[in-house]
């Protein structure tokens, strides 16, 4: 019972891993989030974001439907969802968002599979899409070196390069149950105002 908050712009490009590791539990991009970037938000911002389970779990395409690939996410074992021995979830205050997020933040008339999501029914109608290559969370399942992105065009794809390549980064946070709407409305002209 808690609001999951999607960064609207990105921090920063940046790259998923220097050590050429798809696994979340030890990336760099998952410990610069939760350090450096956490560290640098206000007292009262870091206070209203709660430790969160984020799930792990992965595929070897991107070719299937919104509703499968969060099906996938959540699984907890087998070598078609988690490469090696990569652990099934992690538990902290920052993250970023899942395939799944992605696919659900376009209208029903969008129903092509993640990997097509680049025709302008798609990228017209999802909230999320923002026109840049980002990470988002699902790993690679068929090497270490790859995890999802969205690229450009809106297309959900899973061989972005954890080390080489560099792509946005929108941090994504579960604000504690005890955080409350003081003022606004919600829009971007006058967006909420949270405090304790």
């Amino acid at each position: 019972n808690r609001i999951k908050i999607i960064r609207d712009q990105s921090i920063g490009n940046s790259r998923w891993d220097t050590y050429d590791k798809n696994n979340w539990a030890t990336a760099s991009l998952k410990t610069k989030l939760n350090s450096t970037y956490l560290s640098g938000l206000t007292i009262e911002t870091q206070s209203m974001i709660g430790n969160t389970k984020y799930y792990l779990g992965g595929y070897n395409t991107a070719n299937i439907q919104k509703d499968v690939m969060y099906q996938y996410e959540r699984k907890i074992s087998g070598s078609d969802y988690y490469y090696g021995t990569n652990p099934n979830s992690f538990i902290g205050k920052l993250g970023l968002m899942y395939a799944s997020d992605y696919g659900y933040a376009v209208s029903d008339e969008c129903t092509q599979t993640l990997n097509n999501y680049n025709n302008t029914t798609c990228t017209n109608n999802n909230w999320l899409f923002k026109g840049n290559n980002e990470w988002i969370l699902p790993q690679g399942v068929s090497n270490s070196l790859s995890a999802f992105n969205v690229n450009s065009g809106g297309r959900v794809y899973n061989d972005g390069a954890v080390s080489g390549g560099q792509s946005g980064v929108r941090p994504v946070l579960y604000l504690t149950s005890n955080v409350q709407i003081t003022s606004g409305t919600g829009t971007s002209t006058d967006p909420y105002k949270l405090s304790i």
